[in-house]
């Protein structure tokens, strides 16, 4: 039983979603026959009724003819029963035909009725058929829709994965431009970070020789003014010396004068007065020494000035002991024997010791070896606080701190080397006026191989912006020092 059940329910064949298994094919097989042998059936039923109801109709027809024949003879035989026999026949036949008629309206009837539950048999089989055929082509559709949508479902999706494929492209090739772009960036700032190292490496040895070599200057000098004023010192001492042994003869004659003139008792005076000549001699020295002092001070303020430069300041070691110096020769007021012991620690104290230029302001900064000319506009470093990536720029400022000219935005502070590329870049290059659409005049700064450097301020007229351009040139060749706003001293 269950593999008879099995054979009936299994799929013999398949369309689309829709599987048909023997029992359904069975089904519509006898549908089949039954819609063939039914209408047949029905068909042959009304044929034999019509053929058995012509038939009944014949030998009534063949009845009513004997009936009439032997009514004709009875009736020849006997009129008036004829006669009444033709009457009652002709009722008779009238009912006959009256039953014929309703007979024939009757199979009529069950045939059209017959013949409309044929049809109505037949649509309602031509309908199930339809709908049978409807449901397949709406099934069929469903898949076939189905299958569109998975296949846009599909379509979708691999235009889906392109376009992110296309956007991670993108991204990675932008990663990569960024990468290059900062590589390139951070080998540029290293190759200014060593070319700034190296130039400060550079000012550096130079600072230091020319160090080296002002302390070698003043040691030299030092040395000289230093045993200039030994000299002087000897001199001044020997002098001394000769006057006081001149003033000691001149006493000596005179107490030999006093002693032979005047009596043995007025000889005490004679022991006073070398006493008074030794007072007489010690105002003589004094006074020999009070004219040196200004002497020795002018030398000094003369080598001063002599060691003093423009940008440069005195150390305040060298002016602590040029002080101590003028002391100490202040104070030599002893004979020449005692100022030769007193110099030896002057020596000592005479030695150099190194010494180191002052710092310049530190937010100034030269661009090049020759002195600052304040007349000659400046270069000045500006911090942006609208622009946070790129916040720092530099200005060319004229005297009157009018901006002439004013830097792209620098990641890092712009250095020294990028601002003597813009001041080779004004001399190298050109400058072109060139007219807005709104009537108004500016200046274009190109490069030698026709970059754009930079763009001047609007004017309404043509020779203020050649003046502006003009004094660009000008200023940007003459400026030879950069001053950093961004440092607070």
């Amino acid at each position: 039983m269950d593999q008879f059940v099995n054979t009936m329910t299994s799929p013999l064949f398949s369309v689309g979603s829709f599987d048909f298994p023997l029992y359904a094919l069975i089904i519509v097989a006898i549908a089949c026959i039954l819609i063939i042998i039914v209408p047949s059936a029905i068909a042959s039923a009304m044929h034999t009724k019509k053929m058995k109801a012509e038939e009944q109709a014949a030998n009534e027809a063949a009845d009513s003819k004997a009936a009439e024949e032997e009514a004709a003879r009875k009736a020849a035989e006997e009129e008036p029963a004829r006669k009444v026999a033709e009457e009652e026949a002709a009722r008779k036949a009238a009912e006959e035909e009256a039953a014929r008629k309703a007979a024939e309206e009757e199979a009529a009837r069950k045939a059209a009725e017959e013949e409309a539950a044929r049809k109505a048999a037949e649509e309602e089989a031509a309908r199930k058929a339809a709908e049978e055929e409807a449901a397949r082509k709406a099934a069929e559709e469903e898949a076939a829709r189905k299958a569109a949508e998975e296949e846009a479902a599909r379509k979708a999706a691999e235009e889906e994965a392109a376009r992110k494929a296309a956007e991670e492209e993108a991204a990675r090739k932008a990663a990569e431009e960024e990468a290059a772009r900062k590589a390139a960036e951070e080998e540029a700032a290293r190759k200014a970070a060593e070319e700034e190292a190296a130039r400060k490496a550079a000012e550096e040895e130079a600072a230091r020789k020319a160090a080296e070599e002002e302390a070698a200057r003043k040691a030299a000098e030092e040395e000289a003014a230093r045993k200039a004023a030994e000299e002087e010192a000897a001199r001044v001492a020997a002098e001394e010396e000769a006057k006081a042994e001149e003033e000691k003869k001149e006493d000596e004659a005179k107490a030999e004068e006093v002693a032979a003139t005047e009596t043995a008792p007025v000889k005490k005076p004679t022991t006073r007065k070398p006493a008074n000549a030794n007072k007489k001699a010690k105002s003589a020295v004094v006074q020999e020494e009070k004219p040196a002092e200004p002497v020795a001070e002018d030398k000094e303020e003369e080598q001063v000035k002599a060691e003093k430069k423009p940008t440069t300041r005195k150390p305040a070691a060298a002016s602590k002991k040029a002080e101590e110096k003028k002391t100490a020769e202040k104070k030599t007021v002893k004979p020449a024997a005692e100022k030769k012991t007193a110099a030896k620690p002057a020596e000592k104290k005479a030695v150099p010791a190194k010494t180191e230029e002052p710092a310049p302001t530190k937010n100034i900064t030269l661009l090049s070896d020759e002195p600052a000319k304040p007349a000659g506009g400046r270069y000045v470093i500006i911090m942006d606080s609208e622009n946070p990536m790129k916040p720092y720029k530099f200005q060319l400022k004229a005297n009157n701190g009018q901006v002439l000219y004013e830097s792209e935005g620098y990641k890092a502070k712009p250095k020294k080397a990028s601002i003597m590329a813009f001041k080779k870049a004004v001399e190298q290059g050109t400058l072109a006026i060139d007219k807005e659409k709104n009537g108004t005049y500016r200046y274009k700064l190109y490069k030698a191989d026709g970059t754009l450097l930079g763009v001047g301020e609007s004017y309404s007229a043509k020779a203020r912006a050649e003046s502006s351009a003009e004094s660009v040139k000008a200023f940007a060749a003459s400026a030879n020092f950069i001053e950093d706003l961004t440092i607070t001293e």
